[in-house]
């Protein structure tokens, strides 16, 4: 008869790297933890130790079939050790590849053509159709399932079944989780329109393998760009001279304007639409469109910074700074220094951004009107104001009474 005690769970003891049962821990320290110290030892502290069931087991208990279903039910590798009579048994074969696929290891051979019990092993690794009889290989559904698994498994499957309706869906499926495995797919699939669009989508530079004939394409080129930008990155330079994929790219991120061609970046409507996104664009265009009036205006609405770059004609465009300081008053340090002499764009500018005050001239930082507004919008543009009204009683008890918030507008 077999010998339960084996069967027993057994945990191990943190303090002797001992194994016990439930029942042997309680033994062992009766006389020192109370009870609910000792569970709690056994739940918290103590892993669950491998079993070694068969191992220890007689001969008898090693041939006995439902003793050795139960040690395999709760460690699969146990199969090694029972009876070879058993590992020709399909329930108990079965039993252990549930628990644990590699146990296909000690499966007698003609259980390796049993459909099965190599689906049951391949739900849990690819790599269990490794095992499989050639019979199993050419199956439809065994090879659908471990292309589910994983596009890896596709290099043990014939190759009539690769454009198989299910194995098809698989490979596309596990391809959305597992992107980056196309890299060791077989080389046909690089040339897959369908597979290189899936993974490229998730990773633009898995295009790197695909084949010159597919990155050449400008239909291919197109698809791929609209799903995913960064793909313009790594395909042929020429299409960075093709309208329509450069727009498709920038639709998704101004930061693809850089992969255009000069003479795309030089195209006013590109640039336009780009800087209205992002001012940042401003870096990768040609400078004669710095110099357009409109570009700038529409860059400066994103960020006041990119004036620095504009020519002195537009810095010195009145109505363009008199917008743009309506907006951001700070924006007066990019003026020309007519302008900063204006009082009408001044007084503008420190009206939004006391702070503007800093980039105004000398004689409207003394100006009574221009520092009383500035510093209604912020008490420390006094630090900016001329040496006398600085000192000036009424200008003072002013700076003391705004009510408005010191940082209102101000840029840092």
């Amino acid at each position: 008869m077999a010998s339960p005690e084996l069967l027993v769970e057994r945990r191990t003891n943190p303090y002797d790297s001992k194994p016990y049962s439930y029942e042997e821990l309680k033994e062992k320290y009766k006389d020192k933890y109370t009870a609910d110290l000792i569970q709690d030892l056994w739940e918290k502290r103590m892993p669950v130790a491998l079993p070694k069931l068969l191992q220890q087991a007689s001969e008898e208990q090693k041939s006995d079939r439902a003793f050795v279903l139960q040690a395999v039910a709760l460690r699969g590798l146990e199969l090694r050790h029972a009876a070879e009579a058993l590992r020709a048994d399909r329930e108990v074969a079965f039993t252990a590849v549930t628990q644990d696929w590699i146990a296909l290891d000690y499966v007698a051979d003609e259980l390796l053509g049993d459909r099965g019990i190599i689906l049951e092993a391949i739900k849990q690794d690819w790599e269990a159709i490794t095992y499989a009889a050639d019979s199993l290989k050419t199956d439809p559904e065994v090879c659908e399932a471990a292309v589910r698994q994983s596009p890896l498994a596709l290099q043990h499957c014939p190759e009539e079944l690769h454009s198989s309706t299910g194995v098809r869906q698989a490979l596309l499926a596990t391809l959305r989780r597992q992107p980056d495995l196309v890299r060791q797919c077989p080389k046909t699939l690089w040339s897959d329109r369908e597979v290189m669009l899936e993974v490229s989508r998730k990773n633009a530079k898995l295009l790197q393998v695909a084949t010159d004939a597919l990155l050449q394409d400008s239909s291919f080129a197109l698809e791929a760009v609209k799903a995913n930008w960064e793909c313009l990155e790594v395909l042929p330079k020429s299409h960075g001279a093709n309208r329509e994929i450069v727009m498709a790219a920038l639709e998704q991120s101004v930061y693809a304007l850089p992969l255009a061609s000069q003479e795309l970046r030089a195209d006013r409507e590109i640039v336009l639409s780009c800087v209205r996104r992002s001012a940042g664009a401003l870096r990768h265009v040609p400078q004669e469109l710095m110099a357009d009036r409109e570009v700038m205006v529409e860059a400066a609405s994103q960020d006041i910074h990119c004036l620095r770059h504009s020519p002195p004609s537009l810095r010195a465009d009145r109505e363009l700074i008199l917008g743009v300081v309506g907006r951001r008053g700070d924006a007066l340090q990019y003026a020309s220094e007519q302008l900063r002499a204006d009082r009408e764009v001044v007084l503008l500018a420190v009206q939004q951004c006391g702070h503007a005050l800093e980039f105004a001239c000398e004689s409207l930082q003394a100006d009574r009107e221009v520092v009383l507004a500035a510093i209604r919008q912020d008490k420390r543009a006094m630090s900016f104001a001329s040496k006398d009204l600085r000192a000036d009683v009424e200008m003072l008890r002013a700076a003391r009474g705004v009510g408005s918030s010191p940082t209102d507008g101000y840029s840092g």
